[in-house]
């Protein structure tokens, strides 16, 4: 039989034990960082593996198992392996890894900045806007929102 000195450190053990496991602040997910920055998740497609996050710099690096690509509307989107570039509220600058296609030409894109509801883009030249709501959703590699139109064998080079 135990004693009650020892019954009373086993429950001090696992109450310690307990505690320390819940009192572990939850990392934050990519996507939450984005919004505590004041951006949509739809910025990042899905699928991001890890992050790191200088939040006294602002530089920061997201992480995919290999390249993403998908289609929005007329553009088409690339994310590489490894997107890097600083953060600060409701901007992201110094982009390194996100292209986009318009007309024949892969542009960089090297800024985004939000606007009340409207995010900017800017591939150094020029830009665009577009509405915060088209931003609510993240999209998928490959597919963009169109996942549903995929082809029945799964093939999504032709998209």
């Amino acid at each position: 039989m135990m004693s009650s000195s020892i019954k009373f450190l086993c429950i001090v053990v696992v109450c310690l034990t307990a505690s320390c496991a819940f009192s572990q602040p939850q990392r934050l997910s990519v996507y939450d960082v984005l919004m505590e920055y004041g951006f949509p998740v739809g910025l990042l497609p899905k699928g991001a593996i890890g992050y790191s996050l200088n939040r006294e710099t602002g530089h920061f690096a997201v992480y995919f198992d290999k390249t993403c690509s998908f289609v929005i509307e007329s553009y088409t989107l690339q994310y590489k392996s490894t997107i890097s570039g600083i953060i600060s509220n409701r901007r992201l600058y110094n982009l390194k890894g996100v292209t986009v296609k318009i007309l024949l030409l892969w542009l960089n894109i090297v800024e985004v900045k939000r606007d009340d509801e409207d995010i900017y883009f800017s591939v150094g030249i020029a830009s665009a806007d577009f509405g915060v709501d088209n931003f609510l959703e993240s999209p998928q590699c490959g597919c963009g929102f169109d996942c549903n139109k995929l082809p029945l064998n799964g093939d999504v080079s032709s998209i």
